[in-house]
């Protein structure tokens, strides 16, 4: 009973991990279309596109995986820096890249997936990770209701708390009445005194 809880325990902080590299990645996919639209790179999408439509799918999947052969090893780098007492260069090092490479994957991804699936094994690798996302979001489903649940009952509770404080409830109107109307908020009480 005990090595199922253990395994319980590790699988759903896997699928939790998952799942949130899962949402980063979907939500830096969707930033760098929005940059994208901002940045006149209209041209340059169109001249990539054209590019990796005439590549063979070999080789864009050697440019998906150029950010991740470049940014791995200086991880290691980095971290190799921080283990010799260089903490905060080190740190900052294994930040930005890890950074780069979690904004950029996500946006090669985006422009070579149509080329990237005209590959079988590809295609297969793609369908395993997607039911791997899909069980992993069945496994933490409960206790995101929990969580959603607790949340709501916090926040009922404060609710009721904030009409059981003498004159709080009238300090929120005030405040929401001075944001409705533009000006600040107020930085402590005024008209007191």
């Amino acid at each position: 009973m005990k090595r199922f809880r253990v395994r319980r325990t590790a699988l759903l902080a896997l699928a939790m991990a998952f799942l949130a590299v899962a949402w980063v990645w979907d939500g830096l996919a969707a930033v760098g279309r929005a940059l994208a639209g901002f940045i006149p790179w209209a041209r340059f999408k169109e001249a990539f596109a054209s590019l990796v439509d005439r590549l063979p799918a070999a080789l864009v999947l050697l440019i998906f995986l150029v950010p991740f052969l470049i940014v791995e090893p200086l991880l290691v780098v980095a971290t190799i820096a921080i283990a010799m007492g260089y903490v905060v260069v080190g740190a900052i090092a294994w930040i930005v890249l890890k950074l780069l490479a979690v904004a950029l994957i996500p946006a090669i991804f985006d422009l070579t997936k149509h080329r990237l699936m005209s590959m079988p094994w590809f295609v297969r690798a793609y369908e395993k990770v997607m039911a791997f996302h899909h069980y992993a979001d069945q496994i933490v489903a409960p206790y995101k209701q929990a969580a959603a649940a607790v949340l709501r009952h916090w926040r009922r509770r404060a609710a009721t708390t904030s009409r059981w404080i003498p004159g709080l409830a009238h300090l929120a109107a005030r405040f929401a009445r001075k944001r409705a109307n533009g000006r600040p908020a107020p930085s402590g009480l005024e008209g007191r005194g």
